[in-house]
């Protein structure tokens, strides 16, 4: 499933906004069991790292910010019980698929993070 909303992303970035990091540090992240979303100097999970991506895609994405008004809770709520199920309902690669060559520019260094 990260890799499918990685590609859906990228491949509707227009502006590239986006940066694809591989944390090589991730013990700070892995209690989180989250997508992240770094921008503007600020860290997002969950539920809000995937509505402030849609709305950093712009357009008709940019629609999700309605999304906000939901309390946290219940929005990471949801968020959890589907990464929780993920793999039985979206299924599960044996292997990381290899980034597309056009992707190789858009890599960033994450040691920092």
């Amino acid at each position: 499933m990260c890799n499918r909303s990685m590609k859906f992303l990228i491949n509707r970035d227009k502006k590239e906004v986006f940066k694809i990091g591989f944390i090589s540090n991730q013990s700070q992240f892995k209690s989180m069991n989250s997508i992240v979303l770094k921008y503007n100097e600020k860290t997002y999970t969950k539920s809000t790292a995937i509505i402030k991506s849609l709305i950093l895609l712009g357009g008709g994405y940019k629609a999700a910010s309605i999304l906000l008004v939901i309390p946290k809770f219940i929005r990471n709520g949801i968020y959890t019980v589907i990464a929780k199920n993920r793999y039985k309902w979206f299924g599960k690669l044996d292997t990381c698929p290899t980034l597309p060559r056009d992707w190789v520019k858009r890599l960033v260094n994450t040691e920092e993070t």
